[in-house]
């Protein structure tokens, strides 16, 4: 049965609660709050983090405001705009100063578990209230809860946020003086001192990934604390500690989500700029597809690529002399003469493993090397002019038809 009081006013649960109840409890909330306190207590040496006196006169004020504004809302009947705005201002700002400290709310949840219990019980054994109206008691303590739980993480993660942006943006500002290409000296006290304020520990080694894909794999990667990286640059980057580290190539993969990227070498903080150079190297050629994406590729992976498209006129003035004895056949049969003399060297000179690499029969094979060594004689017994011949076939692998006749 709803509280004569109270008819009229709707189902909400503050509403059906007899109003003379807040005035009954309001004189027991010293002590209701001290016995939570003491509930709390008693919970944080058993986790042997004892309650220091700071932060129970805390948690006192907390829960103090906490009951006082639940017997409010059992007194006026149901919501207050005024009394609702006055609460949720003083939880949020009890939530701000919990996350400003560097605390979570836990405790602060906690205590107002604890004082709904004890109020709970000391309802309970004084036999204050019908069954009916305890249940409806047990509907607004939880109602209650749930609003001021709500406050305090309103202000707690508006505070958390906002340290968070500021700390994205020191860490930024970091990362851009170890990436800057000025050419002045490293000044190792000015990244010290930008380090301490990104509260980023200064590894020995690092290495830079470049994204190669501008999309939301690569824009929701959820990096290691200990990655500084700046997504939203026109070059999205991260500058990863210890590359070279156990699992840390997985790692990074994992936190991409699928994103492709390249990573720079392993270089000491004040050659960071280097690293950042041999990874636009490698993405260069991922973006021109001399070099297969997926994943994160690692530049250490790809030397012999990177060097022979470091200069390609002069890798082309290689092949036009090395591969000049070709220059008389006609262009599918020079392919072919050329893709056979590769696999040959690469199988070193076996030309049954040649013949697997290019799946004909070895017999071809043969044939071929006969005709090949008809053209270039003594050059193929030498070692020195097998590696070239080697080195300039492989550039040709990367680059194309290369100048390989005379003229």
């Amino acid at each position: 049965m709803t509280h004569p009081l109270r008819e009229g006013r709707g189902t909400e649960p503050f509403s059906r609660i007899p109003p003379e109840l807040g005035a009954r409890l309001r004189a027991q909330v010293p002590s209701l709050v001290e016995e939570a306190l003491e509930d709390l207590r008693r919970r944080s040496r058993e986790h042997s983090a004892p309650l220091g006196p700071a932060d129970a006169e805390r948690l006192r004020r907390a829960l103090a405001a906490g009951v006082h504004g639940f017997l409010d809302r059992v007194e006026v009947g149901g919501p207050s705009p005024v009394l609702a705005d006055a609460l949720a201002s003083e939880f949020r700002a009890l939530g701000a100063a919990e996350a400003r400290h560097g605390r979570t709310l836990e405790c602060l949840h906690t205590g107002m578990r604890a004082a709904a219990a004890v109020a709970w019980r000391r309802l309970a054994a004084a036999d204050a209230l019908t069954r009916e109206h305890m249940g409806v008691v047990g509907e607004a303590i939880f109602v209650f809860q749930e609003e001021v739980s709500g406050a305090a993480a309103e202000g707690h993660a508006r505070v958390r946020g906002a340290g968070a942006d500021a700390l994205h943006r020191r860490r930024v500002r970091l990362l851009e003086a170890l990436l800057a290409e000025t050419g002045t000296e490293y000044d190792a006290r000015a990244v010290s001192a930008l380090a301490g304020a990104a509260r980023w520990r200064a590894p020995g080694r690092v290495a830079v990934a470049l994204l190669l894909q501008d999309g939301p794999a690569g824009r929701t990667a959820a990096l290691p604390p200990d990655v500084l990286a700046d997504l939203d640059r026109a070059e999205p980057c991260a500058l990863v500690p210890d590359p070279e580290g156990p699992g840390r190539l997985r790692s990074l993969e994992r936190s991409l989500r699928g994103a492709d990227a390249v990573l720079g070498p392993s270089v000491p903080l004040d050659r960071v700029p280097v690293s950042l150079a041999r990874a636009r190297d490698l993405a260069e050629l991922v973006r021109t597809g001399l070099v297969s994406g997926g994943g994160v590729l690692r530049w250490s992976d790809h030397l012999p690529a990177l060097l022979l498209t470091r200069d390609p006129a002069l890798v082309g003035e290689m092949a036009r002399t090395r591969l000049a004895p070709l220059a008389g056949l006609r262009a599918p049969q020079r392919e072919r003469m050329a893709d056979t003399l590769l696999a040959w060297l690469e199988s070193g000179l076996n030309a049954n493993e040649a013949a697997d690499r290019l799946r004909i029969h070895p017999q071809t094979v043969r044939y071929r090397m006969r005709r090949l060594e008809e053209l270039f004689g003594e050059r193929l017994r030498d070692p020195a002019e097998r590696f070239e011949l080697e080195l300039v076939l492989r550039a040709r692998g990367l680059l194309g038809p290369l100048a390989e006749g005379g003229g």
